[in-house]
């Protein structure tokens, strides 16, 4: 994982050295987005819904939003999307999927549910955190489960933030031509990876602990 935060984050790099010439079609684009005003907002909110719905990246949708809408509007309009997939994909999940995968494979089901059912928060916020998470996988699987549904959501959206902001800053330094503001992302990605990994050791030494204190 640490090794994918790191050929991100040369990616990153990469592409806050050569904003200059090459990036003018794609402001044009996004200026030409923001001069539809609600309409324009209206479709950034359905189009980036239903594509990370069905697992297109939430890092684009968000660089996106940046562009066409600056830093702090790119990041609300993007993660406001990317909740609206989310809930998009567990409800089509829950729906039209659930009933068959728990009577072909009633066990993997259970065993899902046992290991989503405590510290949900934790181990949702952990895979969000993640620059390269299975976001649709995750999100089918949660349909095929009994897990608070609010806490789920709470958990993507806290964990989507990180990423929406890095890549919206992409998006907003290339909509004024700032080089610097896509250093700045790398940073905030790889702060974002150690975050991740971090919450994920203290939750497993906690279990240790806990089955430690419970074998006394």
């Amino acid at each position: 994982m640490l090794l994918l935060a790191v050929l991100l984050l040369v990616v990153i790099i990469v592409i806050a050295i050569s904003v200059p010439e090459e990036w003018i079609p794609v402001r044009q684009w996004g200026l030409r987005l923001e001069s539809a005003g609600a309409v324009g907002i209206i479709v950034f909110l359905l189009a980036a819904a239903l594509a990370t719905s069905v697992g297109l990246p939430r890092q684009m949708v968000a660089f996106t939003g940046g562009l066409a809408y600056g830093l702090l509007p790119g990041v609300a309009l993007s993660l406001l999307a990317a909740l609206c997939g989310c809930h998009l994909t567990v409800q089509v999940s829950r729906l039209l999927l659930r009933r068959q995968v728990e009577r072909r494979y009633p066990a993997v089901i259970e065993k899902l549910t046992r290991l989503l059912q405590h510290d949900t928060f934790v181990k949702v916020l952990v895979l969000r955190l993640q620059p390269l998470g299975t976001n649709l996988l995750t999100n089918v699987c949660i349909g095929f489960t009994d897990v608070s549904y609010r806490k789920f959501l709470l958990a993507s959206g806290v964990g989507y933030i990180p990423q929406m902001l890095v890549f919206s800053l992409i998006g907003a330094g290339v909509r004024v031509g700032e080089t610097t503001q896509g250093l700045i992302s790398g940073v905030l990605v790889l702060i974002s990876v150690f975050l991740g990994l971090g919450l994920y050791v203290r939750h497993k030494n906690r279990q240790k602990n806990a089955i430690v204190e419970s074998s006394r």
